[in-house]
């Protein structure tokens, strides 16, 4: 009799944890060969150049400016979500430009099959209005967003990826964004 309620214990505690924990298919699996690129232009796309090639090892190319041909033999597209007008005005664009070349990437991006990850790590400071309108532009498109909660006070990631459908990874500091990455991408 007490065998009888072990498993049936046994049964009932598989089932609950198979219900609270997402199978790791749930989640958006990444892979090698990728690239990185910014929307707006902003320096964090060389401190996340930094973070996935020289501490994660990710081997990612690197493109700012990327255009839809350089996606040709990638499986994945990294994207540091941040405006900067500095960093517009010395790429040579503007903000209808930037959100015109980032929009057509991304689509680029999904008609070829490419998984789409949105990084945002610049916290408050790279929040306002140019950074918003990027930010709306582009989180449609993602698989799978990691932003860093300086980022994410008035949870408009949050909203967005409910309001899409994608899953939003918010962490405390942007040294736990390597942790985040790491376990979206296939080792």
């Amino acid at each position: 009799m007490a065998g009888r309620h072990v498993v049936r214990l046994a049964a009932v505690a598989f089932a609950v944890l198979a219900c609270a924990v997402p199978a790791a298919d749930a989640q958006a699996v990444f892979e090698t060969p990728g690239l990185i690129t910014s929307a707006g232009q902003s320096s964090d796309v060389a401190i996340i150049k930094v973070m996935l090639n020289t501490q994660l090892k990710l081997g990612l190319e690197y493109k700012p400016i990327a255009q839809p041909s350089d996606l040709a033999g990638m499986k994945a597209l990294v994207v540091s979500v941040g405006a900067s007008t500095k960093g517009l005005g010395a790429a040579g664009l503007d903000m209808p430009r930037e959100i015109a070349r980032t929009t057509a990437l991304l689509k680029a991006a999904k008609s070829e099959g490419l998984r789409v990850l949105v990084l945002h790590t610049g916290g408050e400071a790279r929040r306002g209005k140019t950074s918003n309108d990027l930010i709306q532009a582009v989180l449609p498109l993602a698989d799978h967003v990691v932003v860093v909660a300086a980022g994410n006070k008035d949870k408009l990631f949050t909203t967005l990826g409910e309001k899409h459908g994608v899953p939003v990874t918010e962490v405390a500091k942007l040294a736990d964004a390597g942790g985040a990455v790491r376990a979206l991408f296939k080792q």
